[in-house]
């Protein structure tokens, strides 16, 4: 098994959140040598300047694609496969996820043969997951791709709140 990492998707706005988190992760564990840390940035791929002011589905209407929006980095939460070639596990994180614990038990958990483990929303009538915290097993989820499913919801295929909310 790979060693596990730990991924903070960010854009520019939330910068300095996203480096408190990592370092929040790092502090908090007893041997933090253990895993890796890395922050990814929305700025770092093309593919989101080129959909700027574009319309995109969300809550099956029209929406406009800003990359300056506080929340530009969020399809990040799903590139960890693709970087770690769709192998080993991954813990993802938003930039506002600070830990307070070690987070070393949570990398090793039994995942029970399932893909992803993250908390279900409860309070909504579909059944919706947080993607804003997730552990992933890379190996089982050699269908996401980032890059094509961004796409896909300008192209009017995907929509954004089943997408984030893992109702796919």
């Amino acid at each position: 098994m790979s060693r596990p990492q730990i991924f903070i998707q960010t854009n520019a706005k939330q910068e300095i959140g996203a480096r408190v988190s990592a370092y929040s992760m790092k502090r908090s564990a007893r041997n933090p040598d253990g895993f890796d840390v890395t922050i990814i940035r929305q700025e770092d791929y093309p593919f989101f300047r080129a959909r700027e002011g574009q319309r995109y589905t969300r809550q099956g209407s029209g929406f406009v694609w800003r990359n300056d929006d506080l929340q530009s980095f969020t399809p990040l939460r799903f590139m960890p496969p693709e970087l770690m070639g769709y192998a080993g596990r991954a813990l993802v994180v938003d930039p506002d996820v600070f830990a307070v614990s070690d987070v070393t038990e949570l990398l090793g958990r039994d995942m029970g043969g399932h893909a992803i483990l993250c908390r279900r929303l409860t309070k909504l009538r579909r059944q919706r997951f947080a993607s804003s915290v997730m552990l992933l097993d890379c190996a089982k989820l050699e269908h996401w791709n980032v890059e094509r499913d961004f796409n896909a919801l300008f192209e009017g295929t995907r929509d954004y709140d089943d997408w984030i909310s893992l109702e796919l």
